[in-house]
């Protein structure tokens, strides 16, 4: 399955980028919870969802969760109950995915290879068969994360209608 994303991430690195800028400043605030920032992705994906999935058709959303048991990306769940006001179709409230054991942070050094994700991710047992599900995750880099996620959502039944990142790392 293709994955799409809305926008090019320039990572931080100690401030020392200066590419960057606006939509990669925004999903470093997305992701601690800032609502501007959560606004301003939202108002992205519902325009990607509105325009991949016709109306009237129910399905529901799966993150990629954070990489560490437990915690939650503080810019998703803001960004799910707000979508949700605006397309009445979405049916969870609750992740679709779950991480099971802890993988160190790309940028802290972490190995994202397939395997690790494989390990470490599991498709909930609530998925019904044939399901549709947007999956999404905040940034991509290998894509890895989001074609394993993609992956045990279809073992589990799930039908992944689009894979898609806010932001490719460039």
């Amino acid at each position: 399955m293709p994955i799409d994303y809305l926008f090019d991430y320039h990572p931080y690195h100690g401030g020392k980028n200066p590419k960057h800028i606006g939509a990669s400043v925004q999903l470093l605030k997305f992701k601690n919870g800032d609502p501007q920032a959560i606004q301003f992705f939202t108002s992205h994906v519902e325009a990607k969802l509105k325009a991949t999935i016709p109306s009237g058709t129910g399905f529901s959303v799966a993150t990629v969760p954070s990489s560490t048991v437990g915690k939650a990306h503080r810019g998703f769940g803001p960004m799910i109950r707000l979508l949700k006001g605006s397309i009445p179709e979405i049916n969870n409230d609750v992740n679709l995915l779950k991480r099971i054991s802890c993988i160190t942070p790309l940028h802290k050094g972490g190995n994202r290879t397939m395997s690790v994700h494989q390990k470490s991710l599991k498709a909930v047992d609530s998925i019904v068969t044939a399901q549709k599900v947007v999956l999404l995750d905040d940034v991509t880099t290998t894509g890895n994360s989001l074609q394993v996620a993609a992956g045990l959502l279809q073992q589990a039944g799930a039908d992944v209608v689009l894979t898609l990142a806010l932001c490719k790392t460039v």
